[in-house]
């Protein structure tokens, strides 16, 4: 081993029940619909709670201008902005939207937060949890949930209710792992036209990388084995690439994806029962590793999609090209 240094039904104002969808916002206690409701209310401007609380309706009517002769002559509040500017209120309306179960609606809601340059990290965060909570429960795309989480981590890390449902996303797709969740093609995609003796060594390889996969760390230097038992599978890997045309492509995604993978679960998968204070230092520690790891990745993603186009290898790059855009969604997330 190398050695390293390392819809909301309402009973009455301020009581809600959650709806038959199942919905289940994040946080470790896994409370219902009320508890989201709770955190849309923490979400509003002071003016949207008082519109909402308020039994008049007419109290709540827009007040009619003044004549133009009587207003004053400069408005001190004229050109001010506000909270209902911003994507506040599309956070708002997603989490309506995924309460009454429209999936659909609430996605796209979540992603406009998500890629609105003027986002609050704290709001663009608790956006991100909510697609990844999405696609835990849709079941079909697991890794790309971890790629949301580590987002939400790197855009608010001192945030408890963040890191809540950071661990509750990450015990969902540590469960799907181990049923044999891997990122890409799936293992035994057909290799067309390569030589038999090079595509039983790239089966032989994609074995070794599921092998790689159910590493979890339960103490400290299982952290530096999965290293070591990433970097031993990524070498075969190249090896395999040097033949070219299509088994290059497949084993430069491959590459990807180990390190990527490799670089969510150093952020994610420390070994339990550390004390905290050691715990805090290993993880500043890993997520400089992980952060290094990931953009390894994503140079082993640009080398798939550098390679000549081949009909045959369409659906490895296409899932390059995806991969590539999710690592550096955390990586421009670590610097915003």
């Amino acid at each position: 081993m190398r050695s390293r240094t390392r819809g909301l039904d309402t009973k009455v104002m301020g009581e809600a029940m959650a709806p038959a969808s199942g919905f289940r916002p994040f946080g470790r206690r896994r409370p219902g619909a009320g508890a989201a409701l709770v955190f849309l209310l923490t979400a509003m401007t002071p003016a949207l709670l008082l519109a909402a609380c308020n039994d008049d309706p007419q109290a709540t009517a827009p007040v009619p201008p003044p004549p133009a002769e009587t207003r004053p002559a400069a408005d001190p509040a004229e050109g001010a902005t506000s909270d209902l500017d911003g994507v506040a209120p599309s956070f708002s309306d997603a989490v309506l939207a995924e309460l009454e179960g429209d999936p659909a609606a609430a996605r796209a809601g979540f992603e406009h937060v998500l890629a609105a340059p003027d986002a609050p990290p704290p709001l663009a965060a608790r956006a991100a949890l909510h697609l990844a909570q999405m696609e835990t429960r849709a079941g079909k795309n697991p890794r790309h949930a971890l790629d949301l989480v580590a987002r939400a981590t790197t855009l608010a890390p001192g945030d408890a209710a963040v890191a809540d449902g950071v661990a509750q996303v990450e015990a969902d797709v540590v469960a799907a792992s181990g049923a044999g969740d891997i990122r890409g093609p799936k293992l035994g995609t057909p290799l067309p036209g390569v030589d038999p003796k090079v595509a039983d060594a790239f089966r032989a390889a994609d074995e070794a990388l599921v092998r790689v996969h159910a590493i979890r760390p339960r103490q400290r230097l299982d952290v530096w084995a999965k290293e070591d038992a990433t970097e031993d599978v990524a070498a075969r890997y190249r090896k395999i690439a040097e033949h070219g045309g299509l088994v290059r492509i497949a084993a430069t995604y491959r590459i990807g994806s180990l390190y990527h993978d490799l670089a969510l679960g150093l952020l994610f998968e420390l070994p339990p029962g550390l004390a905290p204070s050691v715990a805090g230092e290993l993880r500043r520690t890993l997520r400089t590793r992980a952060l290094a790891y990931l953009k390894k990745a994503a140079a082993s993603y640009q080398e798939c999609l550098a390679a000549p186009k081949l009909p045959e290898a369409e659906l490895w790059q296409l899932a390059a090209e995806t991969n590539l855009r999710y690592a550096r969604d955390v990586l421009g997330a670590e610097d915003r």
